[in-house]
């Protein structure tokens, strides 16, 4: 019998080559947050160069930006700070483009960013990550060195590989806003000096004992917004306000400014001048030999 002849091997056919941008992201890893921070400051302009930290943070309080920017793809329209509208868009990062020079204000809330590190280097005094599946802060104070305000509401910081310390890697971090983020304890919680705002709605604070503990953590507030907590409806809770947080100015959404009405203030100066009078009567009377 004749042997049939084994038919030739199959050869597999030759993987594409890859294109010029696949080869340069293949040789070029991304820069880590250090790096990327030191090019900012050292190449890019700063658009709110010229306002003092406090008048940047009223700024941002007040939203009022220079522009708001909310086409990504499009060439933006005037100069000055722009406020970056890139939210609910299941985005996992961000390219720079032309934000680098304008951008101080950003909200990229509901999406699907699991790291910091993810979002390029910019003169942000403002960043809205809620609702993000964040699982590291790592970078945040190299990739946004002004950052004054963060929300992260229904964001899990204790469930955040250094959370806590990741924000307060932010020398000028003044608010942080954190609704429904888990927090339980400050027990873990650094320092944060220069903190101002503090607004931890539904969270799950319980012991009393925390407020102790906050205003070790945080000595400048003078807004704190504990609504919501369970600690809200515990006996001895406004006393330890009082006692440990006395530079409160706003405590769970109520002022906590001394009031003097017009008619009080009238009646203290109309006693003063009273009181001046009699004085100046008795000096009469006691000097009258002059």
């Amino acid at each position: 019998a004749v042997e049939e002849a084994a038919a030739p091997p199959t050869l597999a056919e030759p993987e594409p080559a890859p294109t010029p941008v696949q080869a340069t992201e293949a040789a070029a890893p991304p820069e880590p947050p250090p790096a990327r921070g030191q090019r900012l400051q050292s190449e890019v302009s700063d658009p709110w160069a010229a306002l003092p930290e406090d008048i940047a943070y009223a700024k941002v309080l007040e939203e009022a930006w220079d522009l708001v920017l909310d086409d990504l793809q499009g060439e933006p329209v005037g100069l000055g700070g722009a406020h970056v509208v890139a939210k609910d868009g299941s985005r996992t990062s961000l390219a720079a483009g032309h934000l680098e020079g304008m951008a101080v204000s950003l909200d990229f809330s509901e999406n699907a960013l699991e790291r910091v590190d993810a979002l390029p280097a910019l003169w942000l005094r403002n960043i809205s990550l809620g609702s993000n599946p964040l699982t590291s802060l790592d970078g945040l104070a190299d990739l946004f060195p002004r950052l004054l305000c963060i929300d992260l509401s229904f964001v899990d910081i204790p469930s955040i590989v250094g959370g806590w310390g990741g924000l307060a890697a932010c020398p000028r971090l003044r608010s942080l806003v954190a609704e429904g983020a888990g927090v339980s304890t400050f027990e873990d919680m650094p320092q944060f000096p220069m903190l101002q705002c503090l607004e931890l709605l539904e969270n799950d604070v319980e012991e009393v004992s925390e407020v102790e503990t906050l205003g070790d953590r945080c000595p400048a507030l003078v807004k704190l917004d504990l609504r919501e907590n369970p600690v809200a409806s515990e006996p001895f809770y406004i006393k330890a306000i009082a006692k440990h947080l006395p530079g409160l100015l706003e405590h769970n959404n109520q002022s906590m400014r001394k009031y003097t009405s017009k008619i009080a203030a009238r009646s203290s100066c109309a006693a003063d001048n009273l009181n001046k009078d009699v004085n100046a009567v008795d000096g009469l009377y006691k000097n009258e030999s002059c």
